[in-house]
């Protein structure tokens, strides 16, 4: 099955993931620790989480690997387990990937922000990715289909996320930033414009621009309105399932699945390729998707 025929075909529309996260806090994972190293301490609850999503109809899901580059786990105290996370997390989700189906590696920001917030430099950067994209490469090229790098804010990070794949893949690539809307317009949390990603990925050549998380899958329509403006490359969106609040300690998003639903079909007839959904949605979320998405063939 290969994206790049999914992608040229006018009349698809690519349905991925929800929040892997989102369900694992459901079946009990309340660790400080990223909800990656489930892969290894409870392989069952990851397989589960990935299966509900394939079968409520996504065409693609990611590995849950977000968290799994050098790092961020360095930083968790965890560097040691890299190889044994990304190695179980492709092993996990290549068990339950029904034959026609695709599979994403996820890749997401170190959490090292760089000077004067950190000392994240380019070069650091993308050694640390490096070592988890050769582990979802797979031996011979035989692990992920295509890749994700997702959430992230600072425009030279992603560079070099994206640089770290391509050296070691020639598979297909969806890019996204977090762009929030303030007083100037979109703007990632290190100041980067919309226009200023959209011209880093075009130069870098992806496959796809996309943005997933915040604002919520209501300010999305007005990003995307934004964004087919500047650039004619496929759009890819995975918005969280509207605001956060907090209850009981817990983040809960309350946005109910028939808003969520609205959202993405006004983003859909905008004209965007691929979309999901990020913090607090479901397979319920994804199934809603893949029945009005179907109902339009």
């Amino acid at each position: 099955m290969s994206f790049i025929k999914w992608l040229k075909d006018p009349a698809r529309v690519i349905l991925g993931d929800g929040s892997s996260g989102t369900e694992l806090i459901k079946k009990g994972f309340t660790s400080g620790k990223p909800p990656d190293i489930l892969n290894i301490q409870n392989p069952e609850t990851v397989k589960s989480v990935l299966k509900s999503f394939y079968l409520a109809g996504a065409d693609m899901v990611q590995t849950i690997t977000l968290n799994a580059n050098y790092l961020n786990l360095r930083k968790h105290k965890m560097a040691d387990k890299l190889k044994e996370i990304n190695k179980l997390a492709l092993q996990n989700i290549k068990e339950v990937c029904p034959k026609g189906k695709l599979i994403v590696g996820e890749i997401g920001p170190s959490s090292e922000f760089r000077d004067p917030l950190g000392s994240g430099t380019f070069e650091k950067w993308r050694e640390g990715f490096l070592k988890q994209v050769e582990i979802l490469e797979g031996d011979d090229g035989e692990g992920v289909n295509l890749w994700h790098a997702m959430g992230f804010i600072d425009i030279e990070e992603m560079h070099a996320a994206l640089s770290a794949i391509k050296e070691v893949s020639s598979k297909p690539i969806i890019a996204s930033f977090i762009i929030n809307k303030g007083k100037k317009g979109f703007y990632t949390l290190m100041g980067n414009s919309l226009i200023q990603c959209i011209q880093l990925l075009e130069k870098e050549e992806v496959d796809v621009i996309g943005a997933n998380c915040d604002p919520g899958s209501t300010l999305f329509i007005d990003l995307v309105r934004e964004a087919i403006e500047l650039t004619d490359y496929p759009l890819s969106v995975k918005p969280n399932a509207g605001k956060p609040t907090l209850q009981d300690f817990k983040t809960v998003y309350n946005q109910p699945i028939e808003v969520f639903v609205r959202d993405i079909t006004s983003i859909i007839k905008l004209g965007v390729k691929i979309v999901g959904g990020c913090c607090g949605t479901s397979p319920n979320h994804i199934q809603s998707l893949r029945k009005w998405i179907d109902s339009q063939s």
